[in-house]
């Protein structure tokens, strides 16, 4: 069987690494080749020239216009297509319908509100003429695949084919990192996050219980991996004891392994509360307490006491890390917790048992 999948990124992007590069190989080994041609590649990531960076989406637009052309005129060419979340952000729904009207079956998938950034536009043109858009992009495909509650009851509004698969890692080689993993000898606390420029905002929600924690234990940082560095002035840094660490996908697990917690600030927003919680399933993973903002999928992740701590004010914030900082014990209880957690609910190889099937079921109709 031969499928296409249209990511919105290449393989640097974590939403179309974690979603669909990481099924490739376990699609393979069922005799399905997948082909992935992302919108925008390696260069989209690189590049910090603005005009650069304008004359790439232009290209990416052009190079996926001819790709869709070809698709239409050798329509059996491919059994199934997959498509991350939309063929052209900020472009009506035209070729998704193109596609349906076809007869080319094809599968959304969604890990975020992306509904939101046309329906809740502070631009007013984007607002009236794109607001409807995702909901005709589900309307359109044969199935749908989300992740959390939120998104599955938005989409059931205009599609009754759904089905809920969660952002999971390759937890062998998460197992395998920890087995050669060697933390760092001294008497240092870190309260790590791993994020990305975009996500960085949250940080500076809970700064107020930071600063007010390292007074009174001196002896904790905050690792921040892929904090945007220009949100904070060199003082702030300082005064709150910032490790700012640039995200890498060969570091990521060891940064996280040097973490004695992760946490995830959120803002109770309608975009949050379309998030899967991929960090915390990252910090999980890695045999770390947890600490959030009870937003979203985050209640359902995270339960008190058991596994982490939801945090909804400073004070909060400020006693949860209090909490993990003091109990040694504590934190070893939670960390096993999240890895049963984690083995049980996000297990990549469950999660492929369910694509295939979903995808055999699809094709078969």
């Amino acid at each position: 069987m031969n499928i296409l999948a249209l990511t919105k990124y290449s393989y640097e992007g974590p939403s179309s690494r974690y979603r669909f590069y990481n099924y490739q190989s376990c699609f393979k080994k069922n005799d399905i080749d997948m082909s992935i041609k992302p919108l925008f590649g390696k260069s989209y990531f690189s590049s910090s020239n603005k005009i650069k960076k304008i004359l790439i989406v232009i290209f990416a637009y052009f190079y996926r216009f001819i790709l869709l052309l070809e698709l239409f005129i050798f329509k059996n060419r491919y059994d199934l297509v997959l498509i991350e979340y939309e063929l052209f952000p900020y472009l009506p729904a035209l070729f998704e319908y193109l596609l349906h009207k076809r007869g080319i079956k094809y599968i959304v998938d969604y890990d975020d509100a992306i509904f939101h950034k046309y329906d809740i536009n502070n631009n007013v043109l984007i607002k009236v003429f794109l607001k409807n858009k995702i909901a005709k992009v589900i309307k359109y495909a044969n199935h749908v695949i989300i992740c959390n509650k939120y998104l599955e009851s938005y989409a059931k509004k205009y599609n009754k084919n759904i089905m809920r698969l969660p952002t999971v890692v390759l937890l062998n080689k998460y197992k395998n990192k920890m087995k050669t993993f060697k933390q760092k000898k001294n008497n240092t606390f870190i309260i790590g996050w791993i994020g990305s420029k975009t996500t960085s905002i949250y940080i500076l929600k809970i700064l107020p219980a930071m600063k007010r924690f390292i007074e009174y234990y001196p002896n904790v940082e905050f690792n921040l991996v892929g904090f945007d560095k220009s949100l904070l002035s060199n003082k702030d840094i300082k005064n709150h004891h910032l490790n700012i660490i640039s995200w890498s996908q060969e570091t990521e697990i060891e940064d996280i392994l040097n973490f004695d917690i992760g946490i995830m600030p959120l803002h109770d927003t309608p975009w949050s509360k379309g998030k899967c919680g991929f960090k915390l399933i990252q910090y999980m993973s890695c045999k770390k307490p947890v600490i959030a903002t009870p937003v979203g999928i985050n209640c359902s992740l995270v339960k008190n006491e058991i596994n982490g701590y939801l945090a909804d004010s400073l004070d909060k914030w400020f006693d949860a890390f209090e909490k993990l900082y003091l109990d040694r014990d504590l934190r070893v209880k939670m960390s096993e917790n999240n890895f049963k957690k984690i083995e049980k609910e996000f297990n990549y190889d469950e999660n492929c048992k369910l694509y295939l099937k979903l995808i055999k079921m699809v094709t078969a109709i």
